[in-house]
């Protein structure tokens, strides 16, 4: 299990891919596969997608990362909008 991570993007569709791999990569952290990463990162990237939709050009969306033991939990908000996209992580072998 990885510490909470919290980071802010710009909705502008230049600059949300940083969530997406961001996502990625914290999963590796966390134990998962590079298959895991990808799966998050594509969930993440709908989320914010979806709320960038819903805001304003110069809006900002904060994403909120949380290992636990056998799933991710990223917290997507934007304004008054909030997704939160859950992806679960393989039990590690003995």
């Amino acid at each position: 299990m990885s510490d909470p991570l919290t980071l802010t993007v710009p909705t502008d569709a230049r600059y949300r891919i940083l969530g997406p791999e961001i996502a990625a990569k914290y999963v590796e952290l966390v134990g998962g596969t590079a298959a895991d990463g990808q799966a998050l990162a594509d969930a993440v990237s709908r989320a914010l997608a979806d709320l960038g939709a819903q805001s304003a050009d110069d809006a900002h969306a904060d994403l909120m990362f949380r290992g636990h033991p056998a799933s991710i939990e990223v917290t997507v908000s934007c304004g008054s909008h909030t997704v939160v996209v859950t992806h679960p992580l393989p039990t590690p072998q003995r």
